[in-house]
């Protein structure tokens, strides 16, 4: 069967369409460094487009273990509405919960069996901590942003598939003063793949040490 010419014609603009919009996504690898310049690993980086584009999936959940006496991984970033499975592989029971205004919640002590998902349903910094165990410590940082993660030991993050246009980039690490947790740049993207970097200002603060003793023994 031929089809109409104007068939054909409006097919051929769809095709270019999507062509462009392919060509026209790129990655996105953010480096950051201490004050030092050495690199800065579980630092959150944000990517929020100046204008609306085509958001990417989000997965079903997230999870947040406990082992060695702290939370792992020790800073953890979702997405707006995902819900967080708090496992606990450690040796010892646990009580986690959090006062932080964007997520009250407590689950009670457990082992083994984690406890249900807490979903965390508004943006903002979230601190988890265990009832048990005063020197655990962890973070959820909830973002609305379509493109978010944290970097690994090398200091790098990667965002795949960025739309073209203009971003804010946003860098957050609970090892920096509350004052100083924030760093921002504009930067913008076409097809071809791009780097930025920050370099934080000052010296970054030890992160909490796991306890990896088994003959410690509490709950």
């Amino acid at each position: 069967m031929r089809l109409p010419s104007h068939h054909i014609e409006v097919l051929l603009l769809l095709g270019l369409a999507l062509c462009t919009q392919a060509a026209s996504a790129a990655d996105l690898t953010v480096r950051v460094s201490d004050v030092q310049g050495r690199p800065a690993h579980n630092v959150v980086v944000v990517a929020t487009p100046k204008a609306a584009v085509s958001a990417p999936g989000r997965p079903a959940m997230a999870e947040m273990d406990q082992i060695d006496r702290q939370f792992s991984p020790y800073v953890l970033a979702i997405h707006t509405g995902t819900p967080v499975l708090f496992a606990n592989n450690d040796s010892v029971a646990h009580q986690v919960y959090s006062f932080s205004p964007p997520k009250r919640f407590e689950l009670a002590l457990y082992h083994g069996r984690p406890r249900e998902p807490v979903v965390f349903d508004r943006p903002g910094i979230v601190t988890v901590g265990c009832n048990i165990h005063d020197n655990m410590v962890g973070y959820l940082y909830v973002t609305d942003a379509p493109w978010f993660g944290t970097t690994g030991d090398d200091g790098v993050w990667t965002g795949r598939d960025l739309p073209a246009g203009e971003y804010e980039l946003q860098v957050w690490t609970p090892l920096l003063p509350p004052h100083e947790w924030l760093h921002t740049q504009s930067i913008a993207l076409g097809d071809q793949a791009t780097r930025a970097s920050f370099k934080l200002k000052r010296a970054l603060r030890p992160e909490p040490v796991p306890i990896k003793d088994k003959r410690v023994r509490d709950y």
